[in-house]
């Protein structure tokens, strides 16, 4: 008897790939997604699909309503395949080059809900309170963000990966207890620049003119203190001075 519930290939045969239908070709991104960017795609997608679970940015202000998403950027930083910017396309016979540099951004999704109903107005529903109710709607944006995760990857996301859910904790906020369940998403993102070949030209040329004809107005790094008055205060001088 098979020790598992999967047949042997065939020859030239694979499991994961016979049968596959295929829809087309690999999506192609239009554009670039900044961070700011994509958490706008995130809120609006998310604010239509559950109204009732409101999506705002993170804040050590009051919460004034519940159960809610919040969201913060932990870490930015320049992609480890990439620590500086590199040229990415000179077109022919044109004066323009295009350079760009990627980042790797580490935004974090905090579910946070009210932990007890006798801390719940009269016009809150209190099915959406406790630490149950913070599992069920973390499970759910993370179902939500399995599902859009092509729709980011089309607007411009180099990259969307789940990094990892943090410990569940519980936390008080402006007097009312919170229970609070945090998952963090690696968000790359790719900024690109396009300039001329001729205005980087132009500018070393004025910056070569500027220090040449008015070199007075340059800070130098070793002030020249000639012809002037210094007085030494003695910080440490007490009620009976010490002469």
């Amino acid at each position: 008897m098979p020790q598992n519930a999967f047949n042997i290939p065939g020859i030239n045969e694979n499991d994961v790939l016979t049968g596959r239908v295929y829809s087309g070709d690999p999506l192609q991104a239009a554009g670039n997604l900044s961070y700011i960017e994509f958490i706008a795609t995130v809120k609006a997608l998310w604010e239509n699909a559950y109204p009732q679970i409101y999506f705002e940015a993170e804040s050590s202000g009051e919460i004034a309503k519940y159960p809610i998403i919040t969201y913060n950027l932990e870490l930015k930083r320049a992609h480890t395949a990439e620590p500086k910017p590199r040229t990415r396309f000179i077109p022919k016979d044109v004066d323009e080059i295009i350079y760009g540099q990627r980042f790797q951004n580490i935004v974090g999704f905090n579910v946070m809900t009210r932990a007890s109903t006798a801390d719940v107005p009269g016009d809150e529903n209190p099915g959406y309170c406790g630490a149950e109710a913070a599992d069920r709607i973390m499970e759910v944006f993370e179902d939500f963000m399995m599902e859009h995760t092509p729709v980011f990857k089309r607007l411009g996301a180099s990259e969307l990966v789940y990094s990892r859910r943090m410990s569940d904790s519980k936390v008080n906020r402006n007097g009312i207890d919170v229970c609070k369940r945090t998952v963090t998403y690696m968000l790359t993102t790719e900024k690109l620049i396009s300039t001329t070949i001729s205005r980087i030209e132009k500018i070393l040329v004025d910056i070569r003119t500027y220090m040449a004809t008015e070199p007075e107005n340059l800070v130098q790094a070793t002030p020249n203190f000639e012809n002037v008055d210094i007085n030494i205060i003695d910080l440490y001088q007490t009620a009976s001075p010490n002469y």
